[in-house]
């Protein structure tokens, strides 16, 4: 047994908390109509999650909450909960018991858990799909609905098959991706829009670091001959040239004086300097004493080679070299100033080398030649347009990647797609083969022989006149051919309505066999059966219990005796509805 117990309070006309156990493979849930018993079905549907109000006979939320009576207060809330068993993991969760429990509240909130831990209703969903069960599907079946699937259009009924057999699930799936595939195209044609947008800035700001690569080429030029002219090149201003003149007279000087020295017979003596000797001689006594200090004094000028000229004149030079010296550091900064104020800072060395004058005048003209070009080369904000240019390359390089990563995306998808449209085929056909083994089988024991099967047909939809001929919209669905034993009947506008009542249970029964959902819910399918139809009816019931736990809910007394339990629903004049667990005798009677 799977389903092991729902408990309802407040839900409607069980205005207590009511629970119904189910420890039997097949369960009837009887009693007098207007007493409450579809209710319970309704309840089943209620806590799966079904969402439209209509299916339970309702308009607003609180149309499913208990009203209140002379005798009982109404409540502020419904709620329902179900419990599985889950020892057999038909639930991907990691507990043996599984507890769904939903609530809603006057004001039309709702609340779900699962195993007491709150939920969202998409998580409740998700479970119960991985166990192939649904709020609405084909395993709730409720009074007037058994002849929903003979009834319904041929694409409706196809989708009931599907929903059946499963598929909803991949048809979830691939609705999922379709969606993500379309919002992946939208985003592509974002992505593409933002790098259409950006690409003439990117282009004009490439030309312009194109450019700013030019001048830097340029500048590294510039450097390289700035370095060679400074190097050779000899102080061209009028204060040095004039400066210049002096120190070489004043050296042609010292140099004739020094030849006047170096020569004996020309050097002379200061009369001071005789004046000191004579004073000196004067006190001597001795006439050798004399004539040595003479001879010494003789000797001392003989070989002293700088006159007093020479050394003032030496001093004046020293002097004058330092002048022209600091008006050349001065010449050589302007024009490094100058220089730096275009290329930046940079180390160069001032006159360490000799060159002629012709090709100095060469280098210089190189040099102002090259100054002109990298002033007219140069981009305003270099460095704010390198900046720009990285962050936009940047930007439309992570646009690249994205666009890429869109596109992979997008094949994956389309792969995906694809890969559960087949799987979705091969699933239906294998399925609907399978339902019409089993509803030929069905059909044949209901009405002693005859033939029913399901054909899948296609039909173009033509109402939308503005669609041309070759993009008009192919709709597959499900056409039921039946044909009855020893009467030239055929078709389902030709049956009766017993017949299409048990046409329609052979083919919901044939579905639940093919892929038996955990639990199914039979809400007074048999109410339009005769004796003899409710006997074979019964027997379908036993043979479909082997796969699905059954309840049902019903006034048959032939459905009731198939029951391995039976609860009674029965409601005083206060309208709670009371549950009562009896034996079939008792149901029989409560049934009436």
């Amino acid at each position: 047994m799977y389903l092991k117990s729902i408990e309802l309070s407040g839900f409607k006309s069980f205005a207590k908390k009511n629970a119904f156990e189910f420890n039997t493979p097949i369960s009837a849930i009887v009693g007098p109509n207007g007493s409450g018993k579809s209710n319970v079905a309704e309840a089943f549907r209620f806590v799966l999650g079904e969402q439209s109000l209509k299916s339970m006979r309702g308009k607003r939320g609180e149309d499913l909450i208990w009203n209140g009576s002379t005798d009982s207060p109404r409540a502020g809330r419904a709620s329902v909960r179900v419990v599985f068993d889950n020892s057999r993991k038909i639930f991907d969760i990691d507990f043996p018991e599984v507890s769904i429990e939903r609530v809603v509240h006057r004001d039309g909130f709702n609340e779900y858990s699962i195993n007491g831990s709150q939920v969202r209703l998409k998580d409740v969903i998700e479970l119960l799909a991985g166990a192939h069960i649904g709020a609405s599907g084909h395993h709730i079946i409720s009074q007037g609905e058994a002849d929903k699937i003979v009834s319904a259009n041929p694409k409706d009924r196809k989708s009931m098959v599907e929903d059946a057999l499963g598929l909803k699930l991949y048809q979830y799936k691939r609705l999922e991706s379709e969606r993500k595939l379309k919002k992946t195209f939208e985003n592509i044609a974002q992505v593409e829009a933002l790098r259409k947008e950006i690409a003439p800035h990117l282009k004009f700001l490439e030309k312009q670091v194109e450019k700013l690569e030019k001048t830097e080429t340029l500048r590294e030029e510039l450097i390289k001959v700035a370095q060679e002219y400074f190097q050779y090149k000899m102080p061209t201003s009028p204060e040095i040239a004039k400066l210049d003149g002096i120190i070489q007279t004043e050296e042609a000087m010292v140099e004739r004086e020094r030849k006047q020295l170096q020569s004996n017979e020309y050097k002379t003596v200061r009369l001071k300097e005789v004046e000191d000797l004579y004073q000196e001689v004067s006190l001597m006594g001795a006439v050798e004493t004399i004539i040595k200090k003479i001879g010494e004094f003789i000797q001392e000028r003989k070989h002293d080679s700088n006159s007093q000229n020479v050394i003032e004149a030496k001093a004046r030079i020293e002097k004058l070299k330092k002048q022209r010296q600091e008006l050349e550091e001065a010449e050589f900064k302007k024009e490094l100033g100058d220089l730096e104020r275009l290329v930046g800072k940079i180390s160069l060395t001032p006159g360490v080398s000799k060159e002629d004058r012709a090709k100095q005048e060469e280098r210089r003209k190189m040099f102002e030649r090259l100054k002109i070009r990298f002033e007219e080369s140069n981009v305003a904000g270099s460095e704010e347009m390198k900046k720009e240019h990285a962050e936009t390359s940047e930007r439309d390089a992570f646009l690249a990647r994205e666009l890429l990563d869109l596109e992979r995306s997008a094949e994956s998808l389309k792969e995906l797609i694809k890969d559960l449209e087949t799987r979705l085929a091969t699933e239906f056909k294998n399925g609907l083969e399978n339902i019409n083994k089993e509803f030929s089988k069905l059909f044949v024991a209901m009405f002693g022989g005859g033939e029913a099967k399901l054909i899948l047909i296609k039909e173009t939809n033509e109402a939308n006149e503005a669609l041309e001929a070759n993009e008009a919209e192919t709709l597959e669905g499900l056409e039921i051919k039946v044909s009855l034993p020893r009467k030239k009947t055929k078709g389902l506008m030709m049956l009766s309505g017993g017949e299409r009542a048990l046409t329609s249970i052979a083919l919901i029964f044939a579905i639940s066999a093919v892929n038996p959902p955990p639990f199914i819910i039979l809400d007074e399918t048999d109410a339009a059966l005769d004796e003899s139809n409710s006997k074979k009816y019964g027997e379908l019931v036993e043979k479909l219990s082997k796969y699905s736990q059954l309840i049902l809910i019903t006034h048959n007394r032939e459905t009731m005796s198939h029951a391995g339990v039976i609860y009674g629903v029965t409601m005083a004049g206060s309208g709670i509805s009371k549950l009562l667990s009896i034996s079939f005798d008792e149901a029989v009677e409560v049934a009436k």
